[in-house]
């Protein structure tokens, strides 16, 4: 009779002990957020290999947002980062392969004109004339080789409420990224 009533609290401790511990391992997962995936142009391109001419015709198309629902959303905003493999020589003469890095900001959902058009040459280069040697001037459509790796980050939608109409520009999702590099 003695041990029953030793057992019954020890019982209740051990369930309660059980029970917090239950609650702490609940606590710590966080729930799970719905991230749109985003497209290159009107295709089903989410990221990896591409060729040139491909990316040029979709990037001319813009990104789109869909999800596999059926529901669409307005792109809203994307950051556009381009790495470009470049050669250089080095202090004591030797060629070395390095990354220039360029980014632009993008409301919308097309590239913006800085990066899409070609410009005149801002400084003429005085050995090579008229060009530029750095081709920067040249836009994001005639620079893209194989090597190279394109960056679609941070991108902001809005979902449509019905066929016309989107939510405000104030209540934009971040929606996936898409990482793109270029083959033969």
């Amino acid at each position: 009779m003695m041990y029953r009533k030793a057992y019954l609290p020890l019982i209740i401790l051990l369930t309660l002990i059980g029970l917090r511990l239950l609650a702490q391992q609940n606590a710590g997962k966080k729930p799970r957020v719905f991230i749109p995936p985003v497209y290159l142009g009107h295709s089903d391109l989410k990221g990896g290999p591409i060729k040139k001419d491909q990316f040029n015709s979709l990037l001319k198309q813009g990104i789109s947002c869909h999800d596999s629902a059926g529901n669409k959303y307005r792109i809203v905003s994307f950051d556009f980062g381009y790495s470009e493999r470049r050669l250089y020589e080095d202090s004591v003469g030797n060629m070395v392969t390095m990354m220039d890095y360029s980014a632009e900001f993008c409301m919308g959902d097309t590239v913006g004109t800085d990066i899409s058009t070609t410009r005149i040459p801002a400084v003429k280069d005085p050995y090579f004339g008229d060009q530029d040697s750095s081709d920067i001037s040249k836009s994001i459509y005639e620079r893209v080789k194989p090597g190279d790796t394109v960056y679609i980050s941070h991108v902001v939608v809005a979902k449509y409420l019905d066929a016309t109409t989107s939510l405000p520009d104030s209540s934009g999702i971040r929606a996936a990224s898409m990482k793109f590099y270029f083959v033969k």
